[in-house]
């Protein structure tokens, strides 16, 4: 598999990552205004929302040549999850961060860490990058765990959007 192969079809033990595109508009409007994940965002996006935020990945996909995936099940094929590495300006610098968002009825189940893990390891093979962060409200205690599960600590709090948040950095070592 070539470096541009592993970055547009990532693949973990238990899920295929595609370009999030509008095939995955429905799973996408149904993931994110599910009240359970509204609550870890800050609130439920306007129904008009989910395409332009369709459109700004694909936007950041051809600018940067990644962004973020729609995670599948390998099994079943069914939509799990939102998230992958993208660029970000965050706390008045540009960043990478590596995010998640996940189907609730699949909370508890290792999708975040294991999407993440293979996201971090997108940013520090193929696309060469020094460090990533990532970043939620500071009362989101399951994504600071998958977090420091990654290997990522934590950084600052933040003001993001008009939110306060908590920024987790990772560096890349010799090992990473």
């Amino acid at each position: 598999m070539t470096a541009t192969d592993e970055i547009r079809a990532p693949i973990t033990a238990r899920l295929r990552g595609e370009p999030l595109g509008p095939q995955h508009h429905d799973a996408l409007r149904a993931l994110l205004t599910d009240p359970r994940v509204a609550a870890t965002l800050g609130g439920t996006p306007p129904p008009e929302w989910i395409g332009e935020h369709i459109a700004g990945v694909q936007e950041h996909w051809r600018e940067h040549g990644f962004g973020w995936y729609g995670w599948r099940d390998r099994a079943t094929g069914a939509f799990v999850a939102r998230g992958g590495p993208r660029r970000v300006h965050v706390a008045g610098r540009d960043e990478v961060e590596v995010g998640w968002t996940v189907a609730p009825e699949r909370w508890g189940q290792g999708i975040a860490t294991e999407l993440g893990a293979r996201s971090v390891a997108l940013a520090f093979g193929p696309l060469g990058l020094g460090d990533v962060v990532s970043f939620t409200l500071p009362d989101n205690l399951a994504s600071r765990r998958v977090m420091e599960k990654l290997g990522l600590a934590f950084e600052a709090d933040i003001d993001y959007k008009g939110w306060p948040h908590v920024l987790y950095r990772l560096r890349r070592t010799s090992s990473a």
